[in-house]
């Protein structure tokens, strides 16, 4: 048995090699080949959860050849050089990891970290093996998570074959206990797959798939089938367009656990790092009220399905807060066709009218017989639905202005 220094040591063994990561992660911007993908994933299997900093990692050649050959057991440590081990572990040194951070109570704009994800790496030529040290700024998204936090086995993310395979079955992972549809826009998709590589100001250095067509055709759907044959769990997905064109600006994911998959195993306690600023917005919270709002505008104004998708592309393409602007417009008073003058609104981007003093006429007007007007909404309703959007409008950081 090889003898490795204590500092290099890592006790902690799960009953099944086990990735834990904060949701954060899965939707940060790097680019890895598939090898170096996979490299990855056995280091972060190798974290001890129950200390508070990272322990350095040693890994063989042979532990490299494993995850290479797809082949459990196959020792065959000479089918893969030392050469191949050592350029996927440069890669975490040379490309840029850009994370997102929530933003902090008080803080207008998210905070964002670029950096490694291996801070060194130490080659040992004689025994063949790497020793990799983790980049101190990632312990919050790695060590002693208590929240926001997916799990997933190794195995499945060793069985696929293609980086842009493993990024998104790490995303879905990390949203599949949603319990329902997950909208991203395809931006955000090509930075999440891989795509799209940075640098260390975090400007796009290098971007392939470019025309959508060939993202779905190269990245996208070989991903979901893969993912779909080989995992724990089931994916489907629905194009959104762009309001008023062709243009496919988000894509919806529902995401299905397979009969019979087996969840993965944690401890019951991690030790928690209470200064991390990490804790608000909880997302789910979000996502909760944005779908509470879009249920609203289903049932009040009694959408379609597409009228419902186009809703949601707006709220991808213009932001949650122009969708509540316009509801509230439609709202400000009775209207002859809601559904109609919400979904205009939406299209022209109408404003709310500004009041402005009318001059008295000298000569008096000929009464003209009014015209009634049902509303489509009765009065307690419509004041019930503005106390409910003064309460959207404040979660998602807007002013809800005078309401008639």
């Amino acid at each position: 048995m090889d003898r490795i220094d204590s500092t290099h040591v890592i006790q902690w063994r799960p009953p099944k090699k086990v990735v834990v990561q904060h949701n954060a992660l899965a939707e940060a911007k790097y680019r890895l080949s598939v090898r170096a993908q996979k490299l990855l994933i056995r280091l972060l299997a190798e974290l001890d959860q129950r200390v508070d900093d990272f322990t350095d990692i040693k890994l063989f050649l042979r532990d490299f050849e494993k995850l290479t050959s797809g082949a459990p057991g196959d020792d065959n440590a000479g089918d893969v050089r030392f050469t191949e081990f050592i350029d996927a572990a440069k890669q975490f040194m040379g490309r840029f990891v850009s994370i997102t951070q929530p933003p902090v109570p008080g803080e207008k704009e998210p905070r964002g970290l670029i950096c490694h994800w291996i801070s060194s790496i130490e080659k040992n030529p004689n025994e063949k093996s790497i020793t990799f040290s983790f980049d101190p700024k990632l312990r919050p998204y790695l060590l002693g998570l208590s929240r926001n936090f997916f799990v997933f086995h190794t195995l499945h993310a060793y069985n696929l074959d293609s980086a842009y395979s493993i990024r998104l079955y790490q995303w879905a992972k990390s949203r599949q206990f949603h319990r329902r549809p997950q909208t991203v826009s395809v931006d955000d998709l090509r930075h999440f797959l891989g795509t799209i590589e940075i640098d260390a100001e975090g400007l796009i250095t290098k971007e392939s798939l470019r025309r959508y067509n060939d993202f779905k055709k190269v990245a996208l759907e070989p991903a979901v089938r893969e993912i779909n044959k080989k995992t724990d769990i089931f994916l489907t997905f629905q194009e959104l367009k762009q309001p008023g064109t062709k243009i496919i600006c988000a894509i919806t994911f529902c995401i299905g656990i397979k009969e019979g998959a087996e969840p993965p195993y944690i401890e019951a306690e991690f030790r928690a790092q209470p200064e991390l600023p990490l804790e608000k917005p909880m997302i789910e919270d979000v996502q909760d009220q944005e779908a509470e709002i879009v249920g609203h505008v289903k049932n009040t104004y009694q959408l379609n399905d597409e009228q419902v998708r186009k809703v949601q592309g707006y709220i991808v393409k213009n932001g949650m807060k122009y969708v509540l602007d316009k509801i509230n417009l439609t709202e400000s008073q009775p209207r002859e066709n809601t559904a109609r003058f919400f979904l205009a609104a939406l299209r022209d981007d109408f404003k709310m009218p500004v009041p402005h003093t009318v001059a008295k006429k000298t000569k008096p007007r000929s009464k003209q017989p009014e015209q009634p007007q049902a509303p489509a909404i009765s009065e307690e309703e419509r004041r019930i639905n503005m106390e409910r959007l003064k309460e959207w409008r404040l979660k998602f950081g807007g002013k809800t202005g005078s309401i008639a």
